[in-house]
């Protein structure tokens, strides 16, 4: 059966198909996973230092103990067992909470789908970070809303750009659904929400009735700096995600959510047409594995090992990229944002990376209005140091030729003007 062929069935498909498209980071995979790519495009967290006779030990465990279950179906709010070690850890962020207080979910990309399933109808307006997670807007987008976007600079979003947006929209009797932030290290921009910016966003949220999603996947994987509290630690209406993926493994798509009682009842409805419960088997084998090991002692190490990474990728930015380049200097999580000159176009840049062997993410993917053409994303956290080295050197090589390249055009435009005013002298 061929692989392409045309689509009869297009008149079945619901209008929403229509706002479905693929990722950008997922379309880049089949090339970022040659070996002779230096991938600096997807957010793979690093797994090989991971003791995995510790996951064998856990699994066996979990099969002696638990078998029976294991491989049952569970509820749809998640094993308590797991869930009181989802307790614990975020009681040391400072987040008071019960095991009824939020569910379990296959990764924190279902909770996005959970929440734009119950929230929002067509034409419903929410409110997103300029550049936001483009998982996010994906999962959104497919609900059919007005998304209003609201920009960033390197203390987080600007407040109050969002407190002008947020009197544009009561003037008009527009009330969003919601705020969709990454406050921490975020994806892609790498900057983080200051803490006078989270106690004046939570003061318009209580203004507005504003509710605030609040993605924190990152959370943990601080380099330097105090930690800050979050928005859910200082307003419990807020509705909080996070996930296992980057701070344990990616492979067993488990994340949680909480949000106020009523919220969550809809949310729990959702789940269970979506997946009846997320998988027993590994939250099982993640709770037997918390039972007999403690996680900080390898996110030490993980946070060890991107610090490194993160100041091989920021020393070789400083060493091989033009001065009309800049970039952010994150201070914890995977990721590097840059921009580079307004004339460039880091979609149509791409290929000419790609034959360079060095791959990114362009900006355009991050922006709900398509905006963003010469921004791209910068990954450190799966290639080695020397991988990262000589990517940004290959990269380098690639945007300076860009700028060669269009200061050359320029120069050529200019010339006839030049040749007719002195002639007309």
């Amino acid at each position: 059966m061929p692989k392409y062929q045309f689509d009869k069935w297009t008149d079945l498909y619901a209008n929403r198909t229509g706002r479905l498209k693929s990722s950008a980071i997922r379309d880049l995979l089949s090339v970022t996973q040659r070996s002779d790519i230096i991938s600096l495009a997807g957010g793979t967290p690093y797994t090989r230092d991971f003791k995995l006779e510790k996951i064998v030990s856990a699994t066996t465990a979990c099969m002696l103990n638990q078998g029976n279950d294991a491989l049952q179906y569970g509820g749809s709010e998640g094993h308590v067992g797991l869930k009181k070690h989802i307790v614990k850890m975020m009681s040391a962020d400072g987040i008071n909470v019960d095991t009824e207080d939020f569910i379990v979910t296959g990764g924190s990309q279902q909770a996005l789908d959970l929440i734009g399933k119950i929230f929002i109808d067509p034409g419903d307006v929410i409110l997103v970070e300029a550049p936001s997670y483009l998982g996010a807007l994906d999962a959104f987008t497919c609900y059919e809303p007005k998304v209003v976007s609201i920009p960033l600079d390197e203390d987080g979003v600007r407040v109050d750009e969002l407190e002008a947006r947020l009197r544009e929209l009561a003037a008009a009797g527009i009330k969003p659904k919601f705020m969709y932030l990454v406050p921490n290290f975020h994806n892609p921009a790498g900057v983080t929400l200051s803490a006078e910016r989270r106690r004046r966003l939570i003061e318009l949220s209580r203004e507005f009735g504003l509710l605030l999603v609040e993605d924190n996947p990152y959370g943990r994987l601080r380099f330097e700096g105090e930690d800050i509290p979050s928005l859910r630690a200082l307003d419990e209406h807020v509705i909080y995600l996070s996930t296992f993926s980057k701070i344990f493994s990616p492979g067993i798509r488990l994340g949680w959510i909480m949000a106020p009682h009523p919220i969550l009842e809809k949310i729990i409805f959702a789940k269970q047409s979506a997946d009846l419960c997320s998988s027993s088997f590994t939250q099982r084998v993640v709770e037997e594995f918390l039972n007999e090991n403690e996680l900080d002692p390898y996110l030490n190490q993980l946070v060890k090992t991107y610090r490194s990474r993160r100041d091989a990728m920021l020393a070789a930015l400083d060493e091989f990229f033009p001065p009309e380049a800049t970039w952010s200097r994150p201070r914890g999580g995977f990721f590097v944002w840059a921009r580079l000159p307004e004339f460039i176009d880091t979609t149509e840049m791409l290929a000419e990376a790609i034959g360079q062997k060095v791959a990114y993410v362009p900006g355009r993917a991050f922006f709900a209005d398509g905006s963003g053409a010469n921004f791209m994303r910068l990954a450190f956290c799966y290639p080695s140091e020397e991988d990262i080295h000589e990517g940004i050197k290959r990269l380098a090589g690639v945007v300076k030729d860009q700028i060669s390249l269009y200061h050359s055009v320029a120069g050529l435009l200019r010339a006839p003007a030049q040749t007719e005013e002195k002639a007309g002298n």
